[in-house]
Parts: C-alpha cells; sequence; structure tokens
C-alpha cells in the first residue's frame, strides 16, 4: 500500500501568505519605530504569525529589515517601469520622473521613513543587498539613455 500523494501547494500558499504578512506587518512596524524601536514580538503580532515564524523565513530582524527595504525598493521599482519613459522626449521623461517620485513619495510615506531609517545606520543593510543594486540598474540605464 503507498502512502498518499503530499500536498505541498496548500502549504506552499500559506508560506507565501504568512511572508506577505510578516513583510506587510515589519513594514509598517520599521516606518512607525525605525529598525532600533521596531521589536518582533509587534510584528508577530501584526501578521498573527508566531514569532519564530519570522525567524524561520528571515533569520534576524536586521535580515528582516532588509527584506523590507528591498520590497520598498521593487514597488517603486515596479511602479516607475509604467511610466514608459523611454517613449518621451527627454525633457519631459526627466520631468515626468521627478514628478512621479515626488507623488510616490506622498503617497508612500512609510518609503522614505524606511529609507531614513537604513540611512541612520549607515546604509549597511543595502550595501549587502544585490537584489536593490539589480533593481537600481535598469534605472540608472533608463536615465542614460534619455
Amino acid at each position: 500500500m503507498s502512502a498518499p500523494p503530499i500536498a505541498t501547494e496548500p502549504r506552499l500558499r500559506d508560506a507565501e501568505r504568512s511572508q506577505a504578512a510578516i513583510l506587510l506587518a515589519a513594514r509598517e512596524e520599521f516606518a512607525s519605530f525605525g529598525l532600533a524601536g521596531a521589536r518582533v514580538d509587534r510584528i508577530a503580532e501584526r501578521a498573527e504569525v508566531n514569532k519564530r515564524l519570522i525567524y524561520y523565513y528571515f533569520g534576524s530582524k536586521d535580515d528582516l529589515f532588509l527584506a523590507v527595504l528591498e520590497q520598498a525598493y521593487a514597488d517603486i521599482r515596479n511602479a516607475e517601469k509604467q511610466l514608459h519613459l523611454l517613449e518621451m522626449e527627454p525633457a519631459a521623461a526627466v520631468r515626468r520622473l521627478t514628478e512621479f517620485t515626488w507623488e510616490y513619495y506622498l503617497a508612500h510615506p512609510e518609503f522614505i521613513t524606511l529609507l531614513n531609517s537604513a540611512n541612520l545606520h549607515l546604509a549597511r543593510h543595502l550595501e549587502k543587498s544585490q537584489r536593490v543594486q539589480e533593481m537600481n540598474s535598469p534605472l540608472v540605464q533608463t536615465l542614460g539613455d534619455i
């Protein structure tokens, strides 16, 4: 008699859902209290997960902070892609990017507070992130092309 097949899809969805909930709760916590003032206990409570699950997925509070920063950069870079800057005249493209950036900061004040917190720690988290460097490269290339 063979064992029943292992159901991995629901578990995977639960893992993805838990990680997304943790990242969202952590973003709110870090934006409100900075890296130093943020508490993993509060993040776990907000995400409605066990605190050990945070360490399982992210390793440490510093690594969770980096994951939040990476997601924040991914969000703004994905939004910038929707601008189609290369289809505009150079002056219009630079103006649109500037307007977009200002509007994005107003709509997402947590982005600025997260960057402030990262800068207070001399960007040591961002320096470790290959992902953020890769996300910034296309924007730098686009500006060069403009």
